[in-house]
């Protein structure tokens, strides 16, 4: 009984460490499943990259330990119903440890919900869309860009060319709706928007989209960007093409989808006659030794094997993804395996009296799938698409983009872009630093070519939007021709010029975009318009601007939208002048200023008084009687302005005072000097009226521009309305002045600038203008347009062309050698007040030390005098001295 037992033991052992060793080995299989569209180009490239990499994987002696991996591919067409159940199919019936895709973002939303619930791995290689996210779908992880990144670089490329809108055509399901959710997003961080947009979709013919392009590019649309898989890409870019949208001065910008198969079609002569000038972002792809073998391994596969009638010639970048989204599963296949794990399900829990008859609720979970999701997760390798890593949340990590253009048959790299250092014509390297405090705007593309075979930068969008041109209207007056005029030749075609047309005429030129306007005038050109009803024309958008010498107030301020100031318009007052006589009785008086006479004055008679109380004690030229210490001091201080002073100077104190006297001395009589010969022998013009303040408090007549806000400005000031006097030219202006019909003319300083170049009887009186303002182009309130022209000014007086074209047309002739002066400037004490401090410093100094002195010479001699007096010893020593 007992040996029974014993064999029964040791035939049970036996049978546990064949279970056990049963259980560790590797399975002979593990297949994997891959959702492709194999009726698009890149499904096609895909699947025989999957197959190359299964291929290769089954080769290597040290990769999954002898278990062979198996590929299930199936074809989803790119709906999310037939790639659903494909992917029960794969996950039901083929048991798949992972699958590699979904190769559309639409279809990758319903089966990475699946792979939630499954917790099978989902290891896209294409699905782009930015909401496709870790923390949404636990089990989806993309080996891919996001959309994120570049609808980020498409922004930065938008900015670099500063254009502002941009037209949108994306296909109608959630990669292309969402991945134009994120452009909008990015473009309105660098201050551009997507004003058109349109879904175009699979179904649509060849009118609906030319019918939408159409009608974007009639209103005003140049910059496109297109975000659609590469079938709906090329019809697009086709049907534009015969719609002559891909010409001069349009942009089309193209996502990875379409970007990534250019390199291929040049075998389709439509597509790429379509498709000259394009420009694209895509991953960037780095060469090495590995991506070389593999296009050699695509091209003797391609030749020597065709799989279920489907070939594919060229390979294109979502096949390099492909590839290595393969060995990122059999790397981590076989981390796993390494770990002794095994592939196990179990039925999937259904509530409470719930039933299992679908094919969904009767799929297994993957009992191993956060095992080997984790695996994914860490796996690192360098494959042929670049250093493969992705982050915590199942994201690529990197953001390296190239941007390429198409030209000829073939494409052109013309530069990198990287989410920390922006545009660069170098390609990104692990050895290069992020340069991330270097500004984007700095880093320059090689040159392009755009549609059209144009290699000038293209402006964007045409304004308005609205297909029709806009009405700018212009101010049209009597005189003034130099700021605005209109001339009609033989054949009745109005031309519009001036300092102002040319300065707007410029100002467009310059902006990034086509502005399309036609001039109107406003005015009868035979007196002068009121220019706040011009102001209320454009604020009631009877026009769409209004150009020409309109200055801003700040009642036309809350009407309109000024732009930047393209010239000073501040009021100045110009009166007639008379000459002014320097030879009169008093004129060597006018070289100082009443203040600075005194002063002089009373430092002659201050240093004297020092001088005498330092030498009247050891001098006996400053002593005697007080009347002749009187007249000895004074002269001496006054002589010393002729340097002929006799009397000598005995003290140290009184030799410093003196030296520094005369310097101060010198000084002034070689700025009186100056001052004097200056006026006696310089033609000096004096205006009639001294400034605004005499004016106004005067009874003489003013003129002022007729139609111009001066007159209210005057009655703002208490002016009264009978000494107004309206003026329609600068002819009349001179005529008036010199008439004597009025004593002065209060206009903004350009007019009068452009007076004074040509009649040199009147002057501005007044040192500066005593009103600011400016003038400025008018737009309605909320006008883009003002903004960018407003950028346009001030890039206009940078460069100097503004004042290029003030010279043209505002230029000084007549008056330009002729001296005119206002105010003669008097030498005042606060030029010598330094002079005049330091030398009374000094005094002050000198007369408190002589002071000081004098203080403690008389202090011992009061000491001496107090003191009892006794004889010498030797009087009284052995003898008996007796005093009569």
């Amino acid at each position: 009984m007992a040996w029974k037992l014993f064999v029964f033991f040791l035939l049970f052992h036996v049978f546990s460490v064949f279970v056990v060793v049963l259980a560790a080995s590797p399975p002979e299989n593990v297949t994997i499943g891959a959702l492709l569209a194999l009726r698009t180009r890149i499904g096609r490239a895909a699947r025989v990259a999957i197959q190359l990499a299964v291929k290769e994987i089954n080769e290597d002696q040290t990769l999954l330990n002898g278990t062979r991996l198996l590929v299930q591919i199936s074809d989803d067409n790119c709906n999310a119903v037939q790639g659903a159940a494909a992917a029960v199919e794969l996950m039901q019936r083929n048991r798949v440890v992972a699958i590699a895709g979904p190769q559309t973002s639409e279809v990758a939303h319903f089966v990475a919900h699946m792979g939630t619930v499954t917790k099978i791995p989902i290891v896209s290689f294409s699905a782009t869309d930015p909401t496709l996210s870790e923390s949404q779908y636990p089990f989806f992880i993309r080996n891919t860009h996001s959309d994120r990144i570049q609808m980020e670089a498409i922004a930065d490329f938008v900015k670099l060319f500063e254009w502002k809108e941009v037209v949108a055509l994306y296909s109608d399901d959630n990669f292309g709706t969402n991945g134009i959710m994120e452009l909008h997003d990015e473009l309105s961080k660098v201050g551009a928007t997507i004003p058109f947009r349109a879904a175009v979709s699979r179904s649509m013919n060849k009118d609906d989209i030319g019918e939408i392009l159409a009608k974007f590019g009639d209103a005003g649309g140049r910059i496109f960007v297109v975000h659609t898989d590469a079938s709906v890409g090329r019809a697009v870019l086709t049907e534009a093409y015969d719609l002559r949208m891909l010409t001069t001065g349009f942009v089309w910008i193209v996502t990875e989808t379409l970007s990534s198969v250019l390199d291929g079609v040049y075998s389709d002569d439509e597509f790429v006659a379509a498709a000259q000038g394009i420009v694209g972002t895509r991953s960037f792809i780095p060469g090495s030794p590995q991506l070389e073998r593999f296009k050699s391994s695509w091209r003797s596969f391609n030749v020597n094997r065709t799989r279920g009638g489907y070939r594919s010639s060229n390979v294109n970048l979502y096949g390099l993804y492909a590839y290595d989204t393969i060995w990122m599963i059999a790397y981590a296949i076989d981390g796993f395996l390494a770990a002794n794990g095994s592939f196990e399900y179990e039925a999937m829990k259904c509530p409470p009296g719930g039933e299992r008859r679908l094919d969904l609720a009767r799929l297994s979970v993957a009992k191993f799938g956060a095992r080997v999701l984790r695996e994914i997760v860490k796996t690192k390798f360098s494959g042929i698409s670049g250093k493969v890593e992705l982050s915590a949340g199942g994201e690529l990590k990197g953001s390296d983009l190239e941007v390429v253009n198409m030209y000829g048959r073939g494409l052109r790299t013309v530069g990198y872009w990287n989410k920390g250092t922006g545009f660069s014509v170098d390609a990104p390297s692990e050895d290069r630093p992020q340069m991330e405090s270097v500004s984007r705007l700095q880093k320059k593309l090689h040159h392009i070519v755009w549609p059209g075979d144009n290699l000038h930068v293209p402006r964007g969008l045409m304004i308005p939007k609205t297909g029709r041109e806009l009405v700018i209207g212009v101010p049209l007056k009597q005189g003034y021709k130099e700021f605005v005029d209109l001339t009609i030749d033989v054949s009745n075609v109005s031309t519009f010029h001036g300092f102002c047309i040319d300065v707007f005429k410029a100002a467009l030129s310059s902006l990034p975009y086509t502005v399309t306007y036609s001039f109107v005038g406003f005015g009868d050109g035979n007196s002068t318009p009121s220019y706040d009803e011009l102001v209320e024309k454009v604020a009631n958008k009877k026009f769409d601007a209004a150009v020409g010498d309109i200055t801003i107030t700040r009642k036309r301020a809350k009407l309109v939208d000024f732009t930047q100031p393209y010239t000073i318009s501040g009021l100045v007052l110009v009166v007639p002048v008379t000459e002014t006589h320097a030879h009169q009785a008093w004129a060597f008086l006018q070289p100082f200023s009443n203040s600075m006479w005194y002063t002089t004055a009373a430092f002659f008679f201050f240093t004297g008084t020092v001088v005498w109380i330092l030498e009247r004690d050891k001098n006996r030229d400053f002593g005697g009687r007080p009347r002749k210490q009187v007249v000895t001091t004074f002269w001496f201080i006054f002589s010393t302005l002729f340097f002929s002073q006799r009397e000598r100077i005995n003290s140290i104190l009184g030799r410093i005072v003196v030296i520094i006297w005369l310097f101060v001395v010198l000084i002034l009589i070689s700025s009186y000097t100056a001052s004097l010969t200056s006026i006696l022998t310089v033609r000096r013009l004096r205006p009639t009226i001294q400034g605004l303040s005499r004016l106004v408090g005067s009874d003489v007549r003013i003129g002022y521009q007729e139609g111009s806000f001066v007159k209210d400005y005057l009655l703002q000031l208490n002016v009264e309305s009978d000494r107004l006097v309206p003026l329609k030219s600068i002819a009349t202006y001179s005529t008036a002045l010199s008439s004597n019909e009025v004593g002065a003319v209060v206009d903004e300083l350009p007019y009068v600038q452009l007076l004074l170049s040509s009649d040199c009887r009147f002057a501005i009186s007044g040192e500066e203008e005593f009103s600011k303002s400016g003038w400025g182009f008018a737009f309605p309130k909320g006008s883009a347009l003002a903004a960018d022209v407003s950028t346009a000014v001030l890039t206009l007086a940078e460069t100097g062309e503004l004042q290029r074209i003030h010279e043209t047309w505002l230029h000084t002739t007549r008056c330009s050698g002729k001296v005119v002066e206002v105010k003669f400037d008097k030498l005042d004490l606060r030029a010598f007040s330094g002079l005049f401090g330091f030398f009374a410093v000094v005094v002050v100094v000198a007369t408190l030390s002589h002071a000081l002195r004098s203080y403690c010479q008389n202090y011992k001699t009061a000491l001496l005098a107090a003191a009892p007096f006794q004889w010498p010893s030797h009087f009284s020593r052995g003898k008996n001295v007796s005093v009569a």
